[in-house]
């Protein structure tokens, strides 16, 4: 969470905008990185190097990360799975296997953990 993390305001505000701009594409899965930096106004080599330095991740892992968190706030929001193309996904299978590393467990394993038990 942005909020939890030591930045500058200049920082602070260049990470929400990177959030926004991602949420802004969440259902488009054809967002890359170019679009991204574009977006962003900047060139991809210094959208890559201020998105390692600020969240410790490489900008198509910065995308995916807030793609996965969106995908947690929805399912925790309907209590249900989500459809992966709401989140800019192709490949179901593709989801489970990048929810897993990042989270893991599983879809349906994070569902039963946080959301069912409340």
């Amino acid at each position: 969470e942005v909020k939890d993390l030591n930045y500058t305001s200049l920082d602070e505000d260049f990470i929400q905008r990177a959030i926004h701009c991602v949420n802004n594409h969440l259902e488009d899965p054809n967002f890359d990185q170019a679009q991204f930096a574009d977006e962003m106004r900047t060139s991809k080599s210094t959208l890559y190097k201020k998105l390692k330095s600020l969240a410790g991740l490489n900008t198509s892992s910065f995308i995916r990360n807030v793609r996965l968190k969106a995908a947690c706030r929805i399912m925790e929001e309907k209590g249900t799975n989500v459809r992966v193309y709401a989140v800019g996904f192709n490949d179901p299978k593709y989801f489970s296997s990048c929810f897993k590393k990042e989270f893991d467990m599983l879809p349906s394993e994070y569902i039963e953990r946080f959301i069912q038990n409340v």
